[in-house]
């Protein structure tokens, strides 16, 4: 007959510490739980292992004890009986949970240690359901103060919190602690009044530095009161307040994610979105007028448009601003559901318009429209960067005046699980000034940090972002961000960029690296990007305006209005930078715009409302 499982307790002395050892039984085994551990006076930490004494009776040559994860079945540790031995003695050592206790968890004297849940399986023996709980002395543990502060939005800009300013609630506080023997990081949370207090080892202590998350840091700029940290070498601190003030009230900007290129009948999922760099809560419209060719279901989008009149979709927002959960933007997403037609073929481009209306108080109408082609191709690699201006001939030629580029980072999951994590790190060039990185758009939420001060990391932590196999449309992710050129840089300069993408652990995956040089503006032959060109509004309803960054006048640079069928409706010599074009007589629909500068062209297309 079989004996029910005993669980007692009893003293074992292990390595010269004392701890309290567990023991179960079931039929042929008897199990002892035992901790093997120390406590380092100069980490401030207790470390440990569990070891299970197995005494197996009835043993025999061959056989096994087996240590299973209880709800995964998965096998931790095993031992085989060797010499034939009966009855059966050996020790297996597994691992605890938590591996590592710090003395600020030290209660009553003791680190706490536990096991995860598993199962011993000896021939028809089983023992379930073993939760270890051990407890390792700690005599002397190590002392620990307070460093506590607030966390608000000081929309006076006063460095005092009083009646108008906003504390900011559940926001993580870091403490970067430097020992003499060693170095950790711990972290608070602010409470619904902003107050937060975290707790810092006092014994080693060298110094200890308190920041924010990094993406607060590129939303408001460090004033007196209240710099990106504190760095203190005591405790206790009671005052490391963050005073938070913004620069802008409401910056509403618009733009899209989505895949970087497409393919005839293959479904994809575009991403406008709409986003508030400022403090104060907009409300208002996002539109989206899409490519002709391009097929919109509504039932396989994530978030469906409210309005629709042909190729027109729009939704309402509100109350955004950039302060959501600790996200680095608030953004109102919408997740479109969009085929390319049949008709469209290989180096065709599907043309889309984003913009985003407020009532008042926008800082900066101009970035509220956003309007992109995405090639349609055979294949690509998923895992792009891109640069704007692209700029003219393999080296990406782009004038010497040129003061800023646009990188975006694609990537994709073609993996065959889901993607928990993705990091995307860049590494500037020397001639581009890091200061000068501004985020303008991300397909999840997204925390930056800086590396190093040329180094910037994009952290989409929890994305979840599902493999090509399972659902290729949810696969796709970007962000795309801007940085300035540094200042009289030499005809010839070039700028290279690339990034390098990790999904959870694998390796990094490289993209392409983006090339641009510096050039005069007689050696570039073609007007090739934004940067050279401007053509808004678009869409259009009346006029239409072309604004050029250089002009030849020795040569005779046109600009023609053709329908979709290449019939030209109108054609006009450009003899400023900027020249309005009427368009009131046009019907409403798609058009191409062609812009001929001396012996080359560049194609562009609008929409008239």
């Amino acid at each position: 007959m079989r004996k029910i499982i005993l669980l007692s307790f009893c003293l074992t002395f292990f390595l010269g510490i004392q701890s309290k050892a567990q023991v179960y039984i079931q039929g042929d085994i008897t199990a002892v739980a035992m901790i093997n551990g120390t406590h380092d006076s100069t980490q401030c930490a207790s470390f440990a292992t569990e070891m299970y004494s197995f005494t197996i009776n009835n043993s025999f040559l061959g056989d096994s004890i087996i240590i299973k994860d209880q709800s995964s079945g998965f096998m931790m540790a095993f031992d085989v009986n060797a010499t034939g031995a009966n009855p059966w003695i050996t020790t297996i050592m597994t691992f605890s949970m938590p591996p590592v206790v710090p003395d600020y968890m030290v209660s009553g004297g003791f680190a706490m240690f536990g096991g995860a849940p598993i199962k011993f399986i000896n021939g028809s023996d089983t023992i379930q359901n073993v939760f270890s709980f051990l407890q390792l002395p700690v005599p002397n543990p190590c002392s620990y103060g307070n460093v506590s502060g607030k966390v608000y939005i000081d929309n006076n800009n006063d460095c005092v919190f009083n009646a108008g300013d906003d504390p900011l609630q559940s926001l993580s506080v870091n403490a970067a602690v430097t020992l003499s023997a060693g170095s950790y990081s711990q972290n608070g949370f602010t409470a619904s009044n902003g107050d937060y207090s975290i707790q810092v080892q006092e014994s080693w202590l060298t110094n200890y530095v308190v920041s924010l998350p990094p993406n607060y840091q590129f939303i408001f700029p460090s004033v007196a009161c209240s710099p990106a940290s504190y760095t203190y070498t005591t405790l206790p601190q009671t005052s490391a307040n963050f005073a938070l003030q913004c620069t802008s009230q409401i910056d509403v900007q618009s733009a899209a994610s989505g895949p970087a290129a497409v393919r005839p009948l293959i479904p994809f999922m575009l991403n406008p979105y709409v986003s508030n760099t400022g403090c104060d809560l907009a409300s208002g419209t996002l539109t989206l007028i899409k490519d002709p060719n391009a097929i919109y279901t509504a039932s396989l989008s994530t978030n469906p448009a409210t309005y629709v009149n042909g190729d027109t979709l729009r939704w309402n927002f509100v109350n955004l601003s950039n302060l959501s959960n600790g996200a680095y933007w608030n953004s109102f997403v919408a997740g479109v559901h969009l085929t390319p037609n049949g008709s469209v073929n290989i180096g065709d481009t599907l043309c889309f318009s984003v913009s985003s209306t407020i009532l008042t108080g926008d800082l900066n109408p101009l970035n509220n429209q956003y309007y992109f082609c995405l090639p349609v191709v055979n294949s690509y690699d998923p895992n792009a960067k891109e640069v704007s201006p692209k700029g003219f001939g393999v080296n990406g030629q782009i004038p010497a005046s040129t003061n800023h580029l646009d990188y975006t980072i694609h990537f994709q999951n073609t993996g065959t699980a889901v993607a928990y994590n993705v990091s995307v790190t860049d590494t500037l060039d020397t001639d581009v000034d890091p200061a000068s990185l501004r985020i303008l758009g991300n397909s999840h939420t997204m925390t930056p940090e800086w590396l190093a001060s040329n180094v910037v990391r994009f952290n989409f932590y929890g994305i979840m972002l599902a493999d090509s196999n399972s659902n290729e449309l949810m696969s796709h992710g970007q962000v795309r961000f801007s940085v300035k050129l540094k200042s009289g840089l030499a005809l010839g300069t070039q700028i290279k960029n690339k990034a390098e993408i990790y999904f959870d652990s694998n390796p990094a995956i490289v993209t392409n690296t983006t090339l641009n040089t510096l050039a005069t503006p007689n050696g570039i032959n073609v007007i090739q990007d934004n940067q050279f060109i401007q053509m808004y509004p678009n869409p259009a309803e009346s006029e239409l305006t072309i604004s050029l960054s250089e002009l030849n006048i020795a040569e005779r640079t046109t600009v023609s209005i053709l329908t979709i069928n290449n019939q030209l409706i109108k054609e006009v010599t450009l003899s400023q930078l900027k020249t309005r074009l009427d368009i009131s007589g046009l019907s409403a629909g798609l058009y191409f715009v062609r812009i001929n500068t001396g012996d080359h062209s560049d194609v562009r297309k609008f929409i008239k409302q």
